[in-house]
């Protein structure tokens, strides 16, 4: 017996003997390995412990299980339900010979989710690294275990959920807000794209017939360079609102960018504006070369955006004094404020941001009450800002045709009532004040005093509106991983 086989006897024997007390084995050279085996499996602690392994990975694999199967039976009810209906207005038409045109509207939305949940992806980088100092540059790495994050666990959503929420080397729970984001940018950008693409959205653009069976997205350079456009200015307005979120200063780098992104296009492609800066529009107005009326419809946005801004400090950050107080904490928010209401109104004019701000405010309203996050009204109004700048983009047709819209084909009252109406949001946006603690010394039926606390002076965290003292809570990004 050589020295492998004597060590496989002794394996064995030596297994026989912890599963089965079996003081006396005996084991043959030939059949000791295959012995070793059928031990193992019939022994009852191996098979339970085995049989809860693969029940706690079937149960962390199987959100990501009802998600591919919900996306697939979508797409192919839409694929052929959506075929069976038009075959049934279509007399030279079959059910299977839309099939085809169907899958590519499968496809497309599919692709742009993906585009804009990996775009999504990147966000969530820069709301993390960028307030901090951090480069947004360098692979993504779990930031308790320090492990370099593997291509798969990178892609949006699916690798959050096929990891069951939880870092593949330490376990450590990630936090669900990456996916969120990830999934909400991605609804978001997909929105756009296929409102674009199938033209229902630019008003005064050449209606594309969608009732007919063989719809299908026409692409030229106009609809490329506009959904690019709209396509950063609402991942930048993403990013503002991640940023504020959590209660961070928005970095100068982000700010120059977000301007920038939104105004030099806008002034060397002014058929950008879509709409004019006039209240009203001129007959026959076309922007194609209007490289003045660009200056004034950015100017004009800009003015919009500050004069709302500074309206609503008064509830977003009512300390803010830039006369008296320039560097304070107030007024960098107010500039902060200034700032995330830029972008949309450059994007989509001064007529049409005052209601573009009051729905981001009822937006902001709803978020505070669903989203349990450690954040203020602030940081939820410039949340809401990119889902509201969404819904105007990809109902820019319908609503730019509605009297009760505010945009340069209806009358002045109503931009003047939706002005009225941002300017008095303030006052559902407000801060709730934070009621003060009662220290009781006697029994319930005595009247108690409350004992006056001493503000204790508080270091602030640079680049942060929060007190050094401040905990993280959970949810927020420090008890996950870092992004990618």
């Amino acid at each position: 017996m050589n020295t492998s086989s004597r060590a496989t006897f002794h394996t064995a024997k030596l297994a026989g003997e912890l599963l089965w007390g079996e003081k006396e084995s005996t084991l043959s050279q030939r059949d000791g390995p295959g012995w070793l085996r059928s031990q193992l499996l019939r022994a009852p602690s191996f098979n339970h412990g085995f049989d809860a392994l693969n029940r706690r990975r079937f149960r962390s694999r199987l959100p990501f299980l009802l998600v591919i199967s919900s996306v697939a039976i979508v797409a192919l009810a839409y694929i052929f339900g959506m075929a069976w209906w038009q075959s049934r207005d279509a007399a030279f038409f079959g059910a299977d010979e839309l099939w085809v045109p169907r899958s590519i509207d499968v496809l497309i939305t599919l692709w742009l989710l993906w585009i804009g949940s990996a775009i999504g992806s990147f966000l969530n980088v820069v709301a993390w690294r960028m307030p901090r100092g951090v480069s947004i540059n360098g692979r993504s790495r779990c930031p308790r275990c320090e492990t370099a994050l593997k291509p798969r666990d990178n892609f949006p959503v699916l690798g959050w959920l096929m990891l069951g929420g939880r870092c593949r080397m330490c376990k450590l729970p990630i936090s669900p807000r990456y996916p969120i984001v990830e999934a909400a940018v991605g609804v978001s950008l997909a929105l756009v794209g296929i409102a674009e693409l199938y033209r229902l959205a630019i008003p005064h653009q050449w209606n594309h017939w969608h009732g007919g069976p063989f719809w299908a997205p026409v692409v030229d350079r106009f609809v490329i360079i506009v959904l690019i456009y709209h396509a950063v200015a609402v991942a930048t307005s993403w990013a503002l609102g991640l940023v504020r979120l959590d209660k961070q200063r928005l970095p100068v780098n982000l700010t120059v960018f977000a301007l920038l992104a939104v105004v030099v296009p806008m002034l060397a492609y002014p058929t950008l504006m879509i709409v004019p800066w006039q209240t009203a529009r001129p007959s026959g107005w076309i922007p194609d070369g209007l490289h003045i009326e660009a200056v004034m419809r950015v100017v004009s946005a800009l003015v919009a955006a500050g004069l709302l801004g500074r309206s609503l400090a008064s509830g977003l950050c009512p300390t803010a004094d830039p006369k008296l107080d320039p560097l304070g904490q107030g007024t960098t928010r107010l500039l902060d404020l200034v700032v995330v209401i830029a972008v949309p109104a450059v994007v989509v004019g001064w007529q049409v941001i005052p209601a573009v701000v009051v729905v981001a405010s009822l937006i902001a309203l709803l978020l505070r009450k669903v989203v349990r996050l450690q954040s203020d009204m602030f940081g939820f109004f410039s949340l809401a800002m990119p889902i509201a700048l969404t819904l105007q983009i990809v109902l820019w047709r319908r609503l730019h045709g509605a009297a009760f819209w505010p945009s340069d084909e209806t009358s002045h009252w109503v931009i003047l009532l939706w002005a009225a109406a941002a300017l008095a949001s303030p006052a559902w946006l407000r801060e709730p004040p934070s009621k003060p603690e009662r220290i009781s010394f006697g029994t319930e039926d005595e009247p108690t005093e409350e004992k006056p606390t001493e503000e204790k002076p508080t270091e602030e965290k640079p680049g942060t509106d929060e007190p050094a003292a401040e905990k993280v809570m959970p949810g927020d990004w420090d008890d996950s991983r870092e992004s990618r």
